[in-house]
Formats: C-alpha cells, sequence, structure tokens
C-alpha cells in the first residue's frame, strides 16, 4: 500500500535530505535538480513509496531552508 509522504519524515543534514523511513537521500546540483538514491522504497511492512513524490517533497524543503538562510 502506499503510504502518505509527511514533511516530518524528513531529515535535513547539511546539504542533504533523508526520506528516514526509507533512507532515500537527496541533494541538489549546481542547477537546482534533484539528484537521489533511491534508497527502500518497499518496506517489510508493506509500505510503498513512490520515488517522484520524495524528490518533490525533498527539493520543497531544500527550497524553504534556502530561502530561510537568505
Amino acid at each position: 500500500m502506499y503510504v502518505k509522504i509527511m514533511t516530518e519524515q524528513f531529515l535535513l543534514k547539511g546539504d542533504k535530505v533523508t526520506h528516514a523511513p526509507t533512507g532515500a537521500t537527496f541533494w541538489l546540483d549546481g542547477k537546482d535538480v534533484v539528484c537521489g538514491e533511491p534508497g527502500r522504497l518497499t518496506l517489510e511492512t508493506g509500505d510503498k513509496y513512490k520515488l517522484d513524490d520524495l524528490k518533490d517533497e525533498a527539493w520543497r524543503i531544500m527550497m524553504v531552508e534556502r530561502k530561510s538562510c537568505i
């Protein structure tokens, strides 16, 4: 079953954002494009996550953090 992604599931550390349940890690390249490592998108519990959804939320978190630093 696909699980709703919540901002609280992400950890921001330096220039990387990690989705705690899956271990997916994301960062920005020089052109504000999110790059990443998918981690485990299907968990033993049966929970599933969509990589594009994780990527979108990671990008949003990084943009919010960037604006707060200005």
